[in-house]
């Protein structure tokens, strides 16, 4: 009957500890990665951790490149790279709400990599987003528009982690 209670408590302590890393990583790890189509239309997430009362946000390429300003609830491509010119553009009406994602169209190969949101009004909030452009298919009509394969780093770490934690209650169920 001991070694129940020892398993049992060493079980707790595992799910414990997992939900404790996939809050960790949901929080502090809001890297996400997007698979989209040269051709295709994608929209970055970014959105304030608390109800913003300035509505600003700052949209970079590899933290150099100016994708897209957001200043006082105005969208602004004046310094835009002009990679980004007629490309880029956001939800105005969103603003309110936190919501200061980003949407790109005409997703070309050069596109790819790291985009980032900065909330100036939340200084340690920062949103990236990597994005992946692959060719599309030959003879598949994907719809335009849509995005595919968003996943976030603590989706794919506990969907890595499941077959564990399954495995150590089947063993755990066997001893008993």
């Amino acid at each position: 009957m001991l070694a129940f209670f020892i398993n049992l408590y060493i079980m707790f302590k595992s799910v414990l500890l997992l939900c404790f890393f996939i809050l960790v990583l949901n929080e502090a790890s809001v890297d996400k990665t997007i698979q989209v189509f040269i051709g295709d239309s994608t929209v970055f997430p970014c959105r304030s951790p608390r109800q913003p009362t300035i509505f600003t946000a700052y949209w970079r390429y590899q933290d150099s490149k100016n994708v897209y300003d957001i200043q006082d609830g105005v969208g602004s491509t004046k310094e835009q790279d002009p990679a980004y010119k007629s490309r880029a553009e956001s939800f105005p009406a969103e603003y309110s709400k936190g919501n200061f994602s980003l949407k790109l169209r005409k997703v070309q190969k050069v596109d790819a990599g790291s985009y980032c949101c900065f909330l100036p009004e939340f200084s340690s909030h920062q949103t990236c987003t990597v994005l992946q452009v692959k060719e599309g298919p030959m003879g598949i009509q994907e719809k335009p528009g849509s995005n595919r394969g968003v996943e976030s780093k603590a989706e794919r770490i506990v969907s890595l982690l499941i077959p564990f934690f399954a495995g150590t209650i089947l063993i755990w169920l066997c001893e008993w």
